[in-house]
């Protein structure tokens, strides 16, 4: 499965599908079958077609990505701030989430731009970030 194969696929997917695609995913990655940077891109579009549904992915899923983003998070790359806070906001990523929030007072040498983009994510999620569909609730 690479990025060509996700861009084409249709905006929204059954949950039970997008739950073994990111698990699919996920091990091509373990395995180094697939770039940390398509890695990254091809989650980012699973994550724009999983909030389509309007439901929460998998537990057993969101935390194996959960994982994986805490590991791979570093505030040296703009790209890859950008993409990994979207997944992670987007998701619900407790873990990584808080990595993120605490790498603003580890990391003293973040670009400007990048401590902006991390501050203003962390100040829009505040203390909803394991419910990614908080602000809709008052529709229901």
């Amino acid at each position: 499965m690479n990025l060509k194969e996700i861009e084409i696929l249709p905006d929204v997917l059954p949950t039970e599908t997008l739950a073994l695609m990111f698990q699919y995913v996920l091990n091509e990655f373990d395995t180094g079958k697939i770039e940390k940077k398509d890695f990254l891109l091809i989650l980012s579009q699973l994550t724009d077609r999983q909030v389509m549904t309007y439901e929460l992915l998998e537990i057993e899923v969101r935390n194996s990505i959960d994982k994986v983003l805490h590991r791979l998070w570093n505030t040296d790359s703009y790209d890859d701030v950008d993409i990994i806070l979207s997944i992670v906001v987007n998701l619900g990523l407790k873990n990584c989430f808080q990595k993120i929030k605490d790498s603003i007072n580890q990391d003293k040498d973040i670009d400007e731009l990048i401590l902006k983009e991390i501050i203003e994510t962390i100040d829009e999620v505040g203390g909803n970030i394991s419910n990614p569909y908080h602000s809709l609730e008052r529709f229901k």
